[in-house]
């Protein structure tokens, strides 16, 4: 219809340019959903855990997990209760949230505990060291083989 009315067919002789032009407003506001939906999607997972006590060891904490737009966690852990001067490692457990099982063990960090008995760091891991935490996710602190305190992670 558009070649007939800028052919000169209706009586009228309209420029091409004003037959021609399309308005803009669908193409803006497809963009803008766009531009929203990506924005939406980038946004980070976070989840936490609270850490209780295992085998009396008097070991209870917090964890907090926030998975970022490119796939990097940021995990802050507060654990009171420890031996002071001594070593623990932190280690999560994916795809089971039964703690001191799963999947696949990933280990947080080697860390020792102050005079205080108490012990708090931040941390990130790559991707490829965490995946997603669907599927049921726990998170331990053990002394050497002995697991001292647990919690399961619990996407918020």
């Amino acid at each position: 219809m558009l070649a007939f009315l800028s052919s000169g067919h209706t009586g009228y002789d309209l420029p091409k340019e004003y037959v021609m032009r399309r308005p803009l407003v669908l193409p803006l506001v497809m963009v803008a959903l766009l531009v929203a939906a990506v924005a939406f999607a980038a946004k980070p997972q976070s989840a936490s855990a609270t850490l209780t006590s295992l085998a009396a060891s008097g070991v209870t904490g917090s964890a907090d997990f926030k998975i970022e737009s490119n796939g990097n966690a940021r995990i802050h852990e507060s654990l009171s209760g420890l031996v002071p001067g001594a070593e623990y490692t932190s280690v999560v457990y994916i795809g089971n949230a039964t703690c001191g099982s799963g999947a696949v063990a990933v280990e947080i960090m080697t860390f020792t505990a102050n005079n205080a008995g108490r012990a708090n760091f931040n941390t990130v891991l790559s991707p490829q060291a965490v995946p997603a935490l669907d599927g049921g996710a726990s998170i331990s602190v053990q002394q050497a083989s002995t697991l001292v305190a647990c919690g399961e992670i619990v996407a918020q």
